[in-house]
This record gives C-alpha cells, structure tokens and sequence, in this order.
C-alpha cells in the first residue's frame, strides 16, 4: 500500500473515531450535568478546551492572525456556535434521552439548508422541500411517541427533546454564518477563536468558576468534562477539519449518519437506556429525509 493510500485509510479511521466519541457524548456529557448546570459545565468545558484548540491552530498554521473587519462576523458565531448551541445541546442531554437527542441534532445539516435559502445563498429545490418535509415528520413522530419514561419525568424528557430540536436549529445556522469567513481562514482557526469568544459569555452567565466547586467535583464529572473538553472538541473538530481537507465534505458527511446509531448503542450498553419502535421509524425517516434533501440518492 503507498503512502497516499495509507494516509486516506488512516484519515478515515480517525474520521470513524470521531463519530464514535461524538456518539458517546450523548451518554457522557449526562454525567457532567448531574452535579453542573448545563452553562457552567461549557464555561469549564471550553476553559479547557480553548487553549488547546489555539495553541494547535498555532502550529498547524503559524498564525491565528484575524482582520479587524472580520472580527464581528467571528463573535457572532461564536455565540451562535458555542454559548448558545453548545448550551442548548448540554441542557438537552441532561433533560432528552440520547436517542432522541442525537435524532434530533442529526436533523442540523437540513437546517443548513433551509437558512442558506433564507439568505439567499442558495435557491430552493424541490429535493430540499420534500427531504425537511420528511425528516420534520420524522422529527414529530421522535417528539409525539417516544416518551416513555415514569410520569414525573415526562415533562422533562419532552422539554429536553424541544431543546434539541432547537439546538439543532442553532447548528444549521452556524456554516451559514460562518460560510464568508471560511473564504478567508480555515475552519480551524475560526474554531479555535471560536472557542475562546464563546467561552466568556459562558464564563459571565454562570457566574464564574468556584475553584471550591471543581474540588468536589465527583469523578465521574471530571471523566466527562475531560472527554467532552479534549476528546469531544479539541480532538474531534480538529481531526474533522483535517478529514474534510483531505477525504472532501460530502464523504465526511456519511459518518454524520453514524453518530445516531452510536448515540442509541452507547446509551444502551452504559444507561441501559431502552430504545422505542417509535424512536427507530421516526430515526429512520428522519435520515432518510435528511439523506434525500441532500442528495445522497441522486446520481444525475
């Protein structure tokens, strides 16, 4: 085998490793929010994670350099993409179960879409309109018939399936406002500012971190702050972008399908958290829609 072989088998098998970790977060990131509230744990989260992601950056590119006229557009996705996505999705694994939450989330890249037409980046087609048509009914039968759990619960679960819906929201709109500073820089550095511009309003709304707080954290909160820190961020969105820079978009996007099938394994085998027939036809059409809307049956 040559080398650009082996290093394409090698960038899918690290692309695999993400989809596996962003999976497991679903379950993982349920511990951290036991003893943290949703906004502390991102404040404590990105507190780790941001260095890293800058100082990766850094090598890889030998500069985080970003104009002054840029740097609008950079806090505004930062506070789509970081404090209020990654604060949604947070509150929605602590409240939804984690197959419906990854469903739910898997739904972002139509949202994409969708925000692309609003601005009038894209045109509509009529491949779009019939995918979101599909993948919103798959959304309604995940949000309407798969809450199962005890009565003073239910509530809760549905509340945190909303959310996810909503956080899901929130992640289509992030390419599309990040899309012209992608012109301009590589997602890597975007990411890495992002981390860092996002982090503060974390840090203001929670407060700021209590150090007497973080040395009682129990251990299987810090377990789960550390994963989602350095495996769930810094590692996944780096090695993301490198897969996307070498394999394309359209190739990475298949392991985007994964994440769900993971999700719903791994709080399986670790929650024991029990899967519905209503949550595999709604997960079903809601891939199939997402899949159709973006073309990955068309071969005109």
């Amino acid at each position: 085998m040559d080398i650009s072989k082996r290093s394409y088998w090698l960038t899918e098998f690290l692309l695999l490793t993400v989809a596996i970790i962003w999976g497991m977060n679903y379950t993982m990131g349920k511990f951290g929010v036991v003893q943290l509230q949703p906004v502390m744990f991102n404040a404590i989260r990105f507190g780790i994670a941001a260095p890293i992601l800058l100082l990766i950056a850094y090598l890889m590119e030998r500069s985080l350099r970003i104009k002054w006229r840029d740097v609008g557009r950079l806090v505004a996705v930062s506070l789509i993409g970081v404090t209020i996505y990654q604060s949604l999705f947070m509150t929605a694994v602590k409240y939804g179960s984690a197959a419906n939450t990854s469903l739910l989330i898997a739904m972002s890249p139509l949202f994409t879409s969708l925000f692309a037409v609003l601005f009038k980046l894209e045109k509509m087609t009529w491949r779009v309109q019939i995918g979101s048509i599909i993948a919103f009914l798959g959304a309604a039968i995940v949000l309407l018939f798969s809450h199962h759990a005890s009565v003073g619960s239910e509530h809760h679960r549905f509340m945190g399936d909303v959310i996810g819906l909503i956080a899901s929201l929130f992640w289509g709109l992030y390419p599309v406002v990040t899309a012209p500073l992608l012109t301009k820089y590589s997602a890597l550095r975007i990411t890495a500012w992002s981390a860092v511009l996002g982090m503060i309003p974390l840090m203001f709304l929670s407060g700021g971190i209590d150090v007497a707080l973080l040395l009682h954290l129990t251990s299987s909160t810090w377990i789960s702050l550390l994963f989602s820190s350095i495996f769930v961020t810094a590692y996944g969105l780096v090695i993301w972008y490198v897969g996307v820079g070498k394999v394309g978009a359209s190739k990475v996007m298949v392991y985007m399908y994964l994440i769900p099938l993971i999700a719903v394994i791994f709080a399986a085998l670790v929650i024991h958290e029990a899967l519905y027939v209503s949550q595999i036809i709604g997960g079903i059409v809601i891939l199939f829609g997402i899949a159709y809307g973006k073309g990955v049956f068309h071969h005109g």
